[in-house]
């Protein structure tokens, strides 16, 4: 009877954990609606998912909805958004995804 709870406990456990994370649509939707790609925003999402929590991918689109330029959001630009939140994981994943995508040249150079 003592492992019904232990079960019980594992399940729930995993569900939140698993809630937390977000998935590779969330981030592929909101990356699109800011003017990426399909195909660059599918191979960002493939490496971010599981990455970023809900709450970082929400604050990274929030912050692309508001970015100012003069073109659709590029990943230079999404590292620029990303590097603003104050959360280096954020702006590590973003130059991560970028560097697994093959869109570095596209990144820009601090201090430069």
């Amino acid at each position: 009877m003592r492992k019904v709870p232990v079960i019980a406990a594992t399940v729930i456990g995993a569900a939140l954990v698993s809630g937390c994370t977000a998935s590779r649509y969330q981030i592929s939707d909101a990356l699109q609606r800011y003017g990426l790609s399909s195909s660059e925003a599918s191979c960002a999402s493939e490496f971010l998912r599981g990455e970023l929590s809900t709450r970082q991918v929400n604050r990274l689109s929030d912050a692309a909805r508001y970015y100012n330029a003069d073109g659709p959001l590029t990943f230079g630009s999404l590292f620029a958004v990303a590097t603003s939140l104050d959360d280096p994981e954020v702006a590590l994943k973003v130059a991560g995804s970028a560097a697994a995508c093959g869109l570095v040249a596209d990144m820009p150079i601090p201090g430069l």
